[in-house]
C-alpha cells in the first residue's frame, strides 16, 4: 500500500506545481513506462484500479440504449413528483391507473421499502444469484415504462452525455429516437404488403419527405436544448464540447414484417439524409419467436433496403445467446449472415460465437473485413451469465478481430464505461497498452466520416503530418488543421492520442 499512496501523493504534488506555476500540460514529460507501472500496481486493488480507468481516455462508447442508460434515481425523482401516477405495490411497478394493490407515486417519498422494490425490479440489483437475468433485465423496462416516457428526452440524454463526460469518453454513438413519435407514427401507420418490394419501396419512399422534414427539425431543437443544459456551445454533435455524439436508429425485430420493412426503410432514409444519424441497427430480444423465425427475412430486407440508400453503415445485434435461451441451429449462422446478408460493419455482443459453422473462416472474414464486435461485458454477465473464462472475448483477441468496449444499458446495469474497462483489465488480465488499443478501436471503428490518423488501421503508423502527435510538445501545422477540419474522424483520434499525452504525464 505503501508504493500505492506514494505514488498517488506524486501525481498531486506534480499536478499541484505545474498549476501553481502556470506551466502548461507540455511542461510534464509524458511518460507511458511510469503510467504502466502506476496501471500493473493499480490492477492488485479494484478501488485504485477504477480511479485510474476512470481518469483514463477511453475514446468512445458505441453500444448505448438511451432508456436503459437512465438511472433509475432519476426515474424514482421523476415519478414522485408526478401527479396521476401509481406505483403497484405487489409488482414494484410505476404504473398509469389505480388497482387493488397500488398507492399513490408520491407516497414513495417516505417509503424506503416500496423505493427498495422499485428499484430490484428497475435494475440489476434486484436479479439475485440462482434467478433469470435475461427475464429479469427486459421486465425491468415494465418497471419505469410509464417514468421514462414522460421523462424530457433532452434532460435524459444530457444526463447519459454528461456521464459520460466526466469519464473522459469523447464520443458517443447512442441508439435514441431521432424523430418525433408523430412524425413515425404517420410514416409507419398501414405499412405496405411485402408481395412485391418494389412496390413496398415506392410506397414508403411518398413517406418520407414529411418524415425527414420532421427528423430534422426535432434534432435540430434537441441538439441546442441538450447543448443549453451541458453548457456546452451548440450544436452539441460537433467538436467543441468535451463530448461528442451521434445518433443510430434502432428497429424492433420482433415486429412482423411489413412493419419491419417499413421501419427499417425510414432509418435508412434518415441515415441517408442526416449525417447526425450514423446507422441502423435492430433492437429487442433475439430470441423471441419473431425475430427467431424471420431472421433471415429481415436480413434479405435489409439487403434491399441497404442498397436502395446507397450503403448505409449497419450495426446489428447478432448473437446475444446462449444455450439457455437458443438452441445450437439458431447460433450456427447468426452472426455470420448479419454481416454476410445484413451488411452488418459492426455486431453487437457476438457472445455465441464459438457456436457458428466454419468458424476460423468467419473470424479471418470479420478481422480482414474490419467487423468490430462491441462487447458489453456487464451486459452479458447478467443478462446471459457469461463472464470469465466463459466470454468469447480473448477468442476475438486470438483471432485479431477488432473489439470495443460499451455499456449496453448502463442504468439497468447499474454500471458505466469505466468498469467495462476495469472488467477487462481484472478479469481478462489486458495490459495498459491493449487497453489504449480497444479506445482507439472505438474510434477507429466509429461511423464518424473522414479519413483515419492511422495507417491501414496500424496504431503503430501514422499519417506522416500527425508522425510526432504522440509528442508532448507537438502542435498542428497548417496542413494537419486542414486534414483534421476535412475529417472527423482523424480530428476525434489526434484528440485522443493527445489525451493519452496529457494523462500519462501525470505520472512522470
Amino acid at each position: 500500500m505503501g508504493y500505492r499512496s506514494n505514488h498517488w501523493r506524486r501525481v498531486l504534488q506534480v499536478v499541484a506545481v505545474t498549476a501553481m506555476l502556470g506551466l502548461p500540460a507540455q511542461a510534464v514529460f509524458a511518460d507511458e513506462a511510469a503510467t504502466v507501472r502506476h496501471f500493473e500496481e493499480a490492477k492488485s486493488n479494484e478501488a485504485e484500479l477504477t480511479a485510474f480507468l476512470k481518469e483514463m481516455p477511453k475514446g468512445a462508447d458505441l453500444h448505448n440504449h438511451v432508456t436503459g442508460a437512465i438511472f433509475a434515481e432519476s426515474m424514482y425523482d421523476k415519478a414522485v413528483n408526478t401527479d396521476n401516477l401509481y406505483y403497484d405495490t405487489s409488482t414494484g411497478y410505476f404504473v398509469q391507473n389505480p388497482g387493488p394493490t397500488t398507492v399513490p407515486a408520491s407516497q414513495l417519498k417516505t417509503s424506503r421499502t416500496l423505493g427498495r422494490k422499485f428499484y430490484d425490479a428497475a435494475t440489476m440489483r434486484g436479479n439475485l444469484p440462482g434467478t433469470n437475468g435475461h427475464d429479469h433485465f427486459f421486465d425491468a423496462f415494465d418497471a419505469f415504462r410509464p417514468v421514462s416516457n414522460g421523462m424530457d428526452p433532452d434532460q435524459v440524454l444530457a444526463e447519459v452525455v454528461g456521464r459520460a463526460q466526466a469519464q473522459n469518453v469523447q464520443y458517443l454513438e447512442l441508439m435514441t429516437s431521432v424523430a418525433p413519435q408523430n412524425a413515425l407514427n404517420s410514416a409507419l401507420s398501414n405499412p405496405p404488403a411485402l408481395d412485391n418490394w418494389e412496390e413496398a419501396w415506392k410506397v414508403m419512399e411518398q413517406r418520407f419527405p414529411d418524415l425527414l422534414a420532421a427528423s430534422k427539425q426535432y434534432l435540430d431543437e434537441r441538439d441546442q436544448k441538450v447543448a443549453k443544459l451541458l453548457q456546452v456551445p451548440a450544436p452539441i454533435p460537433g467538436t467543441a464540447g468535451p463530448t461528442n455524439m451521434r445518433y443510430v436508429y434502432s428497429v424492433d425485430r420482433n415486429k412482423q414484417l411489413p412493419d419491419f420493412f417499413a421501419a427499417m426503410a425510414c432509418g435508412m432514409a434518415i441515415v441517408q439524409s442526416d449525417p447526425r444519424v450514423v446507422a441502423v441497427n435492430m433492437v429487442s430480444p433475439e430470441d423471441y419467436y419473431v425475430s427467431r423465425k424471420d431472421f433471415e427475412s429481415q436480413m434479405r430486407i435489409i439487403d434491399f433496403l441497404w442498397r436502395k440508400f446507397g450503403k448505409p453503415h449497419v450495426t446489428l445485434h447478432a448473437g446475444e445467446l446462449t444455450l439457455e435461451y437458443s438452441p445450437v441451429e439458431v447460433m450456427r449462422s447468426r452472426i455470420r449472415k448479419s454481416i454476410e446478408v445484413g451488411h452488418a460493419e459492426r455486431i453487437g455482443h457476438g457472445v455465441s460465437i464459438a457456436w457458428e459453422d466454419r468458424l476460423p473462416q468467419l473470424l479471418e472474414e470479420m478481422r480482414q473485413k474490419g467487423v468490430a464486435v462491441e462487447i458489453c461485458l456487464t451486459s452479458n454477465e447478467g443478462i446471459l451469465g457469461v463472464a470469465g473464462d466463459q466470454h468469447p472475448l480473448p477468442l476475438y483477441r486470438e483471432a485479431g478481430v477488432p473489439i470495443t468496449l460499451n455499456t449496453d444499458d448502463e442504468g439497468i446495469s447499474r454500471s458505466n464505461l469505466t468498469t467495462e474497462y476495469v472488467k477487462a483489465a481484472s478479469e481478462f488480465k489486458l495490459s495498459y497498452e491493449e487497453l489504449k488499443d480497444i479506445a482507439r478501436n472505438s474510434l477507429e471503428y466509429s461511423f464518424l466520416p473522414g479519413g483515419s490518423l492511422y495507417i491501414n488501421r496500424d496504431y503503430k503508423k501514422l499519417q506522416g503530418e500527425f508522425a510526432r502527435v504522440r509528442e508532448p510538445n507537438w502542435q498542428p501545422d497548417g496542413q494537419a488543421k486542414k486534414m483534421m477540419d476535412e475529417s472527423q474522424k482523424l480530428a476525434e483520434q489526434v484528440r485522443l492520442e493527445r489525451s493519452f499525452v496529457e494523462f500519462e504525464q501525470r505520472y512522470h
